[in-house]
Order: structure tokens, then sequence, then C-alpha cells
């Protein structure tokens, strides 16, 4: 299955499909991370909920009605599904770890959420960095040792995939979120979209403003993501008019069959038609 199919069969339809207690493996994918997952499709059959994360890509699939339902925009970030998450687990007692960036960023980040959050009960944090594969495995094996209710990936598209998958495999039950720049944001503060721009759904040019190489890498991938879409609306569209096609020729050929009743066939409804006069 491609990347296309395996994202439209997972997309969530609402904010409760993230509860942690459902202990869900769950990814978010934009027109940058779309573009990377096209060459790995085969990571994302794994996860239960892949969600639209960005303006363009909900415009995009409900344009193409790729589901039966009108797709809404969820992100792994505070304007979205982290303080849902979060007060699920201050009010179920859940455990949190949080697994990516970098050494200073992810300290200064778990600083930030203790602040804002002094309820969430913190298991543990690790930054996303490995000097070999014995180091990345003893990590694993940490976390799985710990069982935190509920993790937060943030180191990338398809490594975080990838982490996630070899946690779940290592013996981790859990829910777990890829979060993607979400922790690296945090860093100094909780909010790191102002409302204003939250609000007119300019997150991404703030975040292309904001952020050193975002946009360079945009100018590369949301180009290609739209090429892709528009690659995907030509097949269905061709699909569309190839079904037309042969249903059309298939009520032509019913409209022209001839039926030839057999001689009893012939008699049983001439039978009929007199029953009929008589009465």
């Amino acid at each position: 299955m491609d990347i296309y199919n395996i994202f439209i069969s997972r997309i969530p339809r609402s904010i409760e499909d993230f509860d942690p207690r459902k202990k869900r493996l769950i990814t978010f994918l934009n027109p940058h991370s779309y573009t990377l997952a096209v060459q790995k499709a085969e990571l994302f059959e794994a996860f239960d909920l892949i969600a639209p994360d960005g303006i363009l890509v909900v415009a995009v699939l409900n344009f193409l009605k790729a589901v039966a339902f009108k797709i809404t925009r969820f992100s792994c970030d505070m304007t979205s599904v982290v303080p849902y998450v979060f007060t699920i687990a201050i009010e179920n007692k859940l455990s949190t770890y949080f697994f990516g960036t970098d050494a200073s960023g992810i300290r200064q980040s778990v600083k930030v959420f203790r602040k804002s959050y002094p309820e969430l009960r913190i298991s543990g944090y690790r930054n996303g960095y490995f000097k070999s594969g014995r180091e990345r495995h003893e990590a694993i094996l940490n976390i799985v040792r710990l069982q935190p209710d509920i993790i937060f990936v943030g180191m990338g598209t398809i490594l975080q995939e990838t982490m996630v998958l070899d946690l779940r495999k290592a013996g981790y039950q859990g829910a777990v979120y890829t979060c993607g720049g979400f922790l690296h944001q945090t860093k100094h503060e909780i909010n790191f979209y102002p409302q204003f721009i939250d609000k007119l759904n300019l997150r991404f040019f703030y975040r292309a403003f904001k952020e050193q190489g975002v946009l360079k890498r945009s100018i590369k991938t949301y180009p290609k993501f739209c090429y892709l879409m528009v690659c995907r609306l030509l097949r269905s569209s061709t699909a569309t008019a190839k079904d037309a096609a042969k249903s059309f020729k298939i009520k032509e050929a019913r409209r022209n069959m001839k039926v030839v009743a057999t001689p009893d066939e012939t008699l049983l409804d001439l039978n009929g038609d007199r029953l009929a006069n008589l009465k």
C-alpha cells in the first residue's frame, strides 16, 4: 500500500482519538514529512493513527474527498493535541516521558513543562542523539523498564517513527506520539506560537521566520507535496472516468439485450392475461 492510502485509512476523526489511555501509536504528517514518508511507507503501516498536520494538508485532502468525513488539523503541539493529552494525564495520574531534541533543549523544555503543568507526572526525559547503536539500544531498554504511560518522541520524520516502532518491539506498551520540533520549540516558553498567529493559521510562516532551515527545506518539499497530490488527483479522475465508461457500456449492453421467452413462459403469460381479464 502506498503512503497516501495508508495515511487516509488512519486519519483521526476527533480529539478524543488521541486519548492516551487507548495506548495508541500516533504520528503526524505535514507537507514536508509526507514527501519523506513516500519512500518509507511501510513504517507508517504499524501506526494506529496518522494525523494531518497543517492547513495545506487538510485543504488538499478535503478537496480530494479522501475520506467520508470532514478532515480537521491535528498537530502535536500546544495549539492542538498536547494540552488535551496533558489534561488527561494529570486527571488520571499518568506518567509522561519526553524523548528528543538535543541535551540542552530537552532539559529546558522539561523545565517549561514542569512550570506550566506542575501536576504533570514526568517520569523521565532524554535527548535524541546517540553516539552508537549500543547507546540507542540501551536508551530503548531503559524506557521499556520504566514503562511510562505516555511518550513524546521528537527526532524528525523517519527517525522518530523508527524509534517508536523499536520501542514497541522491545516491549513498551503505552501511548506514543511523534512530535517533530515540538520539544525544541518549547525550550523557552510553553506557547511557541503567538495567539493571533494561531488564530489566523499563520503557523507555518511564523515557524519559517523563527526557525533556521525550515524555509529552505520547505521550498524544496512543499512543491513536491503539491506535485504528488496533483498526480493523485489525476489518477483519481482517470479511474472515475474509466468507471463511468464501464458503467455506461454495461447499461448499453443491457438495453440492447433481447429477452427470448420459452413456450412455457409465453403460455403462462397468456393465461395470466386471461385471468386478469376475467377478474
